[in-house]
């Protein structure tokens, strides 16, 4: 009997703080974030300071722009850079958790390398050409996934996958581009990650990419780039809408 009292006293007790905390929405129907009710005084109500960051599954879409710089292992060759540009889904799970993903186009590769996909017909033919250096152009349409986490309201931190898909492969020396495209892996990997901070809907992020693929697919691509990986930096700035 004592227990069954202090079970009913238990749930009346929850009862009253669940109305007590009752949720005030917006004509959209959302959760509005400065009307969290936590008390009554008198005939007034009293509301929380801090607001919620994101309703959980609001969803985001936009344009996203920036700058990439690469290079490839086993090279004495320099970074190369160039412009990235994509569009970003993305949604939140909580205050503090949400998930992103991402589409772009972006070039990656390494300048001044010494490694070649010429022939030693083609070094008889133009003697010229072992001089070198060599210049890496590999585009790729790449899919990148992000799991982030926001320690503070404007701050986040992610790590996820970057898969890319080879849309055009060249080795270029002396304004003589060479298709390589045959000789390389049709995909490439890389484990990201990065930081990045928003300003309602603008946001700047930052991210690093470890290979987790060789780009030689082939035996005359092993030959000339043996077990080369690509290494990425990637710099973008932002800004979303709000799907929902």
């Amino acid at each position: 009997m004592k227990r069954l009292f202090l079970s009913a006293i238990t749930l009346i007790a929850m009862t009253c703080a669940v109305e007590a905390q009752e949720v005030k929405y917006n004509e959209d129907g959302r959760q509005d974030p400065s009307t969290i009710w936590v008390n009554k005084v008198d005939d007034g109500q009293e509301w929380r300071d801090e607001n919620r960051w994101h309703d959980p599954f609001d969803l985001y879409v936009g344009p996203v722009v920036g700058g990439v710089a690469s290079t490839m292992t086993q090279y004495d060759g320099t970074f190369m850079f160039s412009p990235y540009i994509g569009g970003i889904l993305q949604a939140y799970f909580n205050n503090h958790f949400g998930m992103s993903l991402e589409f772009g186009f972006m070039r990656q590769g390494v300048r001044d390398a010494w490694a070649n996909f010429l022939t030693n017909e083609d070094f008889v033919k133009n003697p010229e050409l072992q001089a070198g250096p060599y210049k890496y152009q590999l585009d790729y349409l790449s899919t990148i996934y992000k799991l982030r986490y926001y320690p503070i309201r404007p701050v986040n931190v992610f790590a996820g996958l970057m898969m890319g898909v080879h849309l055009r492969a060249r080795c270029t020396i002396n304004d003589r581009n060479i298709n390589i495209k045959d000789y390389i892996s049709s995909r490439a990997a890389h484990i990201i990650a990065g930081a990045g901070y928003e300003m309602e809907n603008l946001y700047f992020e930052g991210c690093y990419g470890f290979p987790i693929s060789k780009l030689a697919d082939s035996d005359r691509g092993r030959q000339a780039l043996r077990n080369a990986k690509e290494h990425v930096f990637l710099l973008t700035v932002g800004y979303r809408f709000r799907l929902f």
